[in-house]
């Protein structure tokens, strides 16, 4: 009982006090957006770089050429997602297995050869990628630097 009388005088008392009120002010320094309001970007991102919201907490950026390296890979890794995507619809369209099942199919090839042939065939077209990287600094396909079937590059 005494414990019931405590409780109820302790919640009367709190409820008595008037509410605060808190105020927040955030002030924004930067003059571009970062990845963290308020956040600083290293001085290596200076937002020339689409996409660029100051995030590098590895300092992997901190060298110039192994930068432009990252970013070609990141618009080949988004290639290859597009890829896939347009795979994932083509199969579904033709009527074939859906792909979250493909793995378990049985082909005319057994996994560990396909396997084998998909890690020659992505060497081949990685080193070539690679090769061109070097040469003219700038993705392609095989001998194809810039690889740009729909000159997509162009200025107009």
């Amino acid at each position: 009982m005494a414990s019931m009388m405590l409780k109820s005088s302790v919640s009367a008392r709190v409820a008595a006090r008037p509410a605060r009120r808190a105020t927040v002010q955030v002030a924004a320094s930067a003059s571009r957006p970062t990845w963290y309001p308020g956040a600083t970007a290293p001085a290596h991102l200076d937002g020339s770089i689409p996409g660029d919201y100051g995030f590098d907490p590895l300092r992997l950026g901190t060298n110039p050429e192994t930068l432009k390296w990252f970013k070609e890979a990141e618009l080949t890794n988004g290639r290859w997602a597009m890829a896939a995507v347009a795979g994932i619809l083509f199969t579904d369209l033709v009527g074939l297995p859906k792909f979250w099942l493909a793995g378990a199919e049985k082909y005319a090839i057994d996994n560990q050869t396909l396997a084998i042939i998909e890690v020659i065939v992505f060497a081949v077209l990685e080193g070539k990628r690679y090769e061109g990287w070097k040469k003219y600094g700038t993705s392609g396909f095989l001998n194809s630097f810039p690889f740009d079937p729909l000159n997509m590059r162009s200025e107009q």
